[in-house]
């Protein structure tokens, strides 16, 4: 990404593995440069990342329809469980995935594979992350793949 750094989010989505990659709609930002996309597994799930480096920051309704937009398209690609983080900001592979011992703090917007959805940043006001109950719901949620331990399958 040309060596300087560029504000941004990156976006996660957690799905079985060997499931089809989830596309990202990057028509949903207005971006500084090309989105980075990588993939880590384990032998039962995927997590699928994107780091969205944005030029101009939406702001208001537009801001949450742009997030909604983007964790809609990764949950139609296959994920169960799609959030928006950011550099810095606790990460974990599973069996800690969403767990919050490992990442309270780390989730700033979520949606689920059954459309639940919630967008509590603001790229005006300081950072929101979700609390540790929703953290725990979003990994029960993600029925086994959150928790997996290292060997599963």
């Amino acid at each position: 990404m040309g060596g300087e750094e560029v504000p941004g989010v990156i976006v996660y989505g957690l799905l079985p593995r060997g499931s089809r990659r989830p596309g990202f709609p990057s028509g949903a930002w207005i971006l500084a440069d090309e989105v980075c996309d990588w993939t880590l597994y384990g032998e039962v799930w995927e997590v699928a990342m994107w780091e969205v480096p944005i030029a101009i920051w939406r702001t208001g309704d537009e801001f949450v329809v742009a997030v909604r937009t983007t964790l809609a398209a990764v949950i139609a690609g296959g994920c169960r469980v799609a959030w928006v983080g950011a550099e810095g900001l606790p990460f974990c592979d599973p069996p800690s995935l969403l767990h919050p011992d490992c990442m309270s703090g780390g989730v700033l917007a979520w949606m689920t594979d059954d459309g639940s959805f919630e967008c509590p940043l603001d790229p005006d006001l300081p950072l929101a992350p979700v609390g540790d109950e929703r953290l725990l719901a979003l990994r029960r949620h993600a029925r086994g793949l959150a928790d997996a331990e290292v060997g599963s399958g």
